[in-house]
């Protein structure tokens, strides 16, 4: 099994939830990275660091825990 064929079947056992969580995410590291002039960003950048490597731990434990039924 190849990597692009193993990560195809990882992605497809994917739910709404976890997709829903990783634009979480995204949202998240893109507040940090292109809003980081902002004072409120900037005064509370420890506190989204900390809910982005929470979520980013909770996708990887999904992604990789995913099981896919056989079609």
């Amino acid at each position: 099994m190849g990597i692009i064929k193993w990560v195809n079947q990882k992605v497809k056992a994917q739910n709404l939830w976890d997709v829903g969580v990783l634009k979480i995410f995204c949202l998240i590291v893109g507040m940090i990275l292109g809003a980081y002039n902002s004072s409120f960003v900037i005064q509370y950048v420890w506190w989204f660091g900390v809910i982005a490597i929470v979520l980013l731990i909770w996708l990887m434990y999904r992604f990789l825990k995913a099981r896919v039924s056989n079609p």
